[in-house]
C-alpha cells in the first residue's frame, strides 16, 4: 500500500508543483499529510488478493468539486483556498489508488494512464545506481523511477 499510495501523492505534489502556487513546504506538507490521511482510509478497504474489491472507495475524484482527501490535505499545509487547487489542479481528475496498480484519467472521455504498476517493477531490472547529477533531480524519497510510472502518459508530470 505504501508504494501506490506515495504513487498518487507524489503525481498530485507535482500537478500542484506546475502551478507555482506554493511553496517547497507546502507541497512537502501537502504530500506527507495526503499520504497519512490515505494510509488512514485505507486501512480497511485494501484487499491484495482482490484488487478491484473496494477500488471505488480508493478513488480519489475531482468532478468540478474538490475531493474531501485533497481538500484535508491542503488545509494541513495552509492551503485553504480550495479556488487555488481548482486552477491548478483539472477540473476532471480520476485516480484510482488500488493493490499493485495505481492509474488516473484527466477528463470524463481522457485516457486512462497507469502511475505505478507493480508487475511492471517486478519484471524491470534493478535501477542503475544515481549519477551525481541525476541524484539531485527529484526528490522521491528513495523510489526508483520505475517504481513509480513508465514513459509516455506514464511519465511522472
Amino acid at each position: 500500500m505504501r508504494l501506490e499510495i506515495r504513487s498518487a501523492s507524489l503525481f498530485l505534489s507535482d500537478l500542484l508543483r506546475l502551478g507555482h502556487s506554493l511553496t517547497d513546504h507546502q507541497l512537502q506538507m501537502f504530500q506527507a499529510t495526503l499520504e497519512d490521511l490515505l494510509r488512514i482510509h485505507f486501512n480497511h478497504h485494501w484487499f491484495p488478493e482482490s484488487p478491484a474489491k473496494g477500488s471505488g472507495y480508493r478513488c480519489i475524484r475531482i468532478n468540478h468539486k474538490m475531493d474531501p482527501m485533497i481538500a484535508k490535505a491542503a488545509k494541513a499545509c495552509g492551503v485553504n483556498d480550495s479556488s487555488l487547487l481548482r486552477n491548478v489542479l483539472p477540473n476532471e481528475l480520476t485516480l484510482w489508488i488500488d493493490p499493485r496498480e495505481v492509474s488516473y484519467r484527466i477528463g470524463e472521455n481522457g485516457s486512462i494512464c497507469v502511475l505505478y504498476d507493480a508487475q511492471e517493477v517486478l519484471n524491470s531490472s534493478p535501477p542503475s545506481p544515481p549519477t551525481p547529477s541525476s541524484s539531485n533531480r527529484h526528490n522521491n524519497n528513495n523510489l526508483s523511477t520505475s517504481e513509480i510510472g513508465r514513459a509516455s502518459c506514464r511519465e511522472r508530470v
